[in-house]
């Protein structure tokens, strides 16, 4: 039953916890330095914090195999400087640069025959030189949606989480809305879930307005109820896309996601005082901190009237898994108007 061998020790002169993890082989699986450090948690990722658990200086992850699958740089918990990744069979990865927690410099990804998959030059989290490109996705429309063939439709947009991005788009049915279509669930929307490129966030490249124009001309959607929700990467872009085009949605429910990461979401709150709001986000997130949602929900506290953050306790990174099975979300996405708010 044992999962991970740990090894803590504090220095009193640099005042730093000293962590190893080791598989329980003895090969060792993580070594880094906390500012302050709860031994009793073991975060699922190193892309943030977790409570009481903030980085300090170099961290490495190693494979089972004993190959070096990451070395990655924190100053007082933010991601800062040079993060290196590897394939297991020893390749490059990627190579990436950070500054205070936001993508910073030149990023280069590798395939894992060495060749350059895709190489991108960011500043505060955006990247300096976006492609006008377009993006494949699935769609779903209502059983009597021929019926009619005049009647328009809601629209939700459904932004996936990291672990599906690619070009094979079967892996978007593995959860969130999508896996409800896959279960034979019937809804009273048009609903759409684009696919994020491999590497990419939903911020990377210029893709929303030809993907939009190519729907609205496609379907028969009801311009003025259009909804947008996505977990985990697909939360954050659902906070970027609402400010970038808050003129399109009627409501938002982003899940899980990062806000922080972009110097433009954090700028551009202001957007969002007039947009129905349905945020959620689990405390025990060891994935994407609680506290990324909870700083964005603040910003918006006393401004927005149409703003609701749904917190559980005992929840980790599933707390799509609680939202999109139930009813009350499309029950109140069909209760928002865009022309309400005009």
């Amino acid at each position: 039953t044992i999962l991970y061998k740990r090894i803590i020790q504090f220095d009193p002169v640099d005042h730093l916890y000293h962590v190893r993890d080791y598989y329980p082989d003895g090969q060792i699986e993580m070594e880094g330095s906390y500012l302050s450090f709860d031994k009793n948690i073991k975060e699922e990722s190193l892309w943030c914090n977790y409570r009481t658990n903030t980085k300090e200086g170099t961290f490495r992850v190693w494979f089972k195999n004993g190959q070096l699958e990451k070395k990655v740089n924190y100053v007082n918990g933010s991601r800062h400087g040079l993060h290196e990744y590897w394939y297991s069979n020893g390749q490059k990865a990627s190579t990436q640069y950070y500054l205070n927690g936001q993508k910073h410099g030149k990023s280069t990804w590798w395939n894992t025959d060495g060749s350059v998959q895709n190489e991108l030059i960011f500043e505060k989290g955006l990247n300096l030189n976006p492609k006008d490109t377009n993006y494949h996705y699935i769609s779903y429309t209502p059983k009597e949606y021929n019926d009619d063939k005049l009647k328009k439709w809601p629209l939700i947009i459904y932004l996936h989480g990291g672990s599906s991005r690619g070009t094979d788009t079967i892996k978007l049915y593995c959860c969130g809305i999508p896996d409800q279509i896959w279960r034979k669930r019937e809804f009273p929307f048009i609903i759409i879930a684009p696919q994020c490129p491999t590497n990419q966030r939903w911020s990377t490249d210029n893709w929303f307005e030809n993907f939009y124009e190519e729907i609205t001309t496609k379907y028969r959607i009801d311009t003025n109820r259009v909804y947008l929700t996505g977990v985990s990467l697909g939360g954050s872009g659902s906070w970027y896309l609402a400010m970038k085009y808050p003129e399109i949605f009627a409501a938002i429910a982003p899940i899980s996601g990062f806000t922080r990461h972009l110097d433009f979401i954090q700028a551009n709150t202001e957007k969002l005082i007039d947009m129905p709001i349905w945020a959620f986000h689990g405390k025990e997130d060891k994935v994407v901190e609680f506290e990324e949602t909870e700083w964005i929900v603040n910003q918006l506290k006393g401004k927005n009237k149409d703003l609701k953050f749904t917190v559980e306790p005992d929840v980790g990174h599933w707390m799509d898994w609680l939202v999109y099975p139930n009813q009350a979300l499309y029950d109140w996405f069909l209760k928002q108007d865009r022309r309400k708010r005009n």
